[in-house]
């Protein structure tokens, strides 16, 4: 072999090892997940400076109401009024510092009760936006060591069902809810688009103003909830509402009173008792 050719192979196998260990840099991620916190008004502010506490990057806050009937707004110490709702995306090693902080918020006062479900981010395009959600300013940054979800005493028998009506529907909603055993929820109020072209084929005319109700439920009710709904507010109704629902990997705010309830019965009625929507 020439010094020519010695000097090529060289650069070739120093370019395969620049290229792995860019490899391994973009492997080096940590879970994401979504926290969804729901809190009475004016409880928001509290929440998300726990949140940008705890390396948090970016928090959304947006209003809704409550729909949960007055007796249970009354024995959990809820205020049946305007409630405000916070969206942060999270790593999952910052999340047991996160979890114990809004723990002890809620349990600190009647008013600033609340309830927040963790739900998992299955997949995320982009690299950059990767690092901007979690708060990754070191590209090869390794993820802390936390114990795995059961040994932090994930609540995972939870599931967050998500409907989204035209607007004014969404008392029918919970009205089909509660009759599957929900115990209340969260309304949005937001804005919607179609495509023209489907609405031809289907014959629907999307109507912009839509309202987005989210319920959490026990999983042994969950089919007979989504069930309701779209008897009473899916597409072939007035209300033209899709339902979907999605695993709640944990859920913080649920108190004693209500998990004994779950405890007690596994009956649907019994089991809805647990849930505590604002």
């Amino acid at each position: 072999m020439n010094w020519f050719h010695k000097i090529r192979e060289e650069k070739h196998l120093e370019h395969l090892k620049n290229n792995e260990a860019k490899e391994e840099k973009t492997k080096v991620t940590e879970r994401l997940y979504f926290l969804i916190t729901v809190v009475n008004s004016g409880q928001a502010s509290a929440i998300v400076k726990n949140l940008t506490d705890q390396g948090v990057s970016a928090a959304y806050v947006c209003h809704g109401n409550g729909t949960a009937s007055s007796d249970l707004y009354n024995v959990f110490g809820l205020s049946n009024q305007e409630k405000q709702v916070i969206f942060a995306p999270i790593r999952y090693s910052s999340y047991p510092e996160i979890k114990e902080a809004l723990e002890q918020r809620y349990e600190a006062s009647k008013y600033a009760k609340g309830v927040s479900m963790l739900l998992a981010v299955e997949a995320l395009i982009g690299k950059a936006a990767y690092k901007f959600l979690a708060n990754q300013r070191d590209g090869n940054e390794a993820p802390k060591e936390v114990p795995p979800m059961e040994e932090i005493k994930a609540k995972e028998n939870y599931e967050a069902i998500f409907a989204i009506v035209n607007n004014g529907y969404a008392d029918l909603v919970m009205e089909a809810a509660k009759g599957a055993g929900a115990r209340g929820g969260t309304v949005l109020n937001a804005h919607g688009t179609g495509n023209k072209e489907m609405e031809k084929f289907f014959g629907i005319v999307i109507t912009p103003e839509k309202q987005i109700v989210m319920i959490l439920v026990p999983k042994t009710i969950k089919d007979s909830v989504l069930t309701a709904i779209y008897n009473m507010a899916g597409l072939a109704t007035k209300g033209q509402g899709i339902a979907f629902a999605v695993s709640a990997s944990d859920v913080i705010g649920l108190t004693t009173e209500e998990e004994k309830t779950t405890q007690e019965s596994d009956s649907p009625t019994a089991s809805a008792a647990s849930a505590t929507e604002e």
